[in-house]
């Protein structure tokens, strides 16, 4: 009979990311046998490639061994999408959850303060507390026609500013 794993023993490891254009902050926790969460330091990191090396490098320092890793980052715009593919191409599992998931989750575990620090805690905890589902990246040609798609809504926006424009430059005297 194999031996009764330690109740401190860590369960499961999660990095909560809280991103923006330029910066993502980073925070590290662990849950035990005894339902017990422990977060790090938080860490800000540069929204980059080396940004992005970087954080796997500090995750692999505090990570505690033994224990499944996952990435947990809110959805927001497309600032998390270039992290979301750099992890996907490491073999890392990760969860892209809607920004009201996580306003829900930070309503119901009473969060009153909105930091980037708080936020990236916020996300650390929520997936350790919950069976969050894991990110899938798109095809190249759906990445492609979300790209387009993009690339139409902007033009369809300037266009109806440029036909705003000129209706006043015809009217005005």
């Amino acid at each position: 009979m194999a031996p009764l794993p330690s109740p401190t023993a860590p369960l499961k490891c999660v990095v909560g990311i809280d991103i923006d254009k330029d910066n993502f902050v980073a925070c590290i926790g662990h849950s035990t046998l005894v339902q017990q969460l422990h977060f790090g330091k938080e860490t800000t990191f540069a929204n980059t490639a080396s940004g992005f090396a970087a954080l796997l490098s500090w995750v692999a320092k505090q990570q505690v061994s033994g224990s499944p890793l996952w990435f947990v980052v809110e959805a927001t715009g497309v600032y998390y999408e270039e992290l979301a593919y750099f992890l996907a191409d490491n073999q890392q599992l990760l969860s892209a959850l809607l920004p009201n998931k996580a306003k829900h989750f930070a309503r119901s575990a009473e969060f009153k303060s909105k930091t980037d620090q708080l936020d990236a805690r916020l996300l650390c905890r929520l997936g350790l507390e919950r069976a969050l589902p894991a990110w899938q990246p798109p095809t190249p040609a759906l990445r492609q026609l979300r790209a387009l798609a993009r690339e139409r809504q902007v033009l369809v926006r300037q266009a109806a500013q440029l036909k705003t424009r000129t209706h006043a430059c015809q009217h005005s005297d």
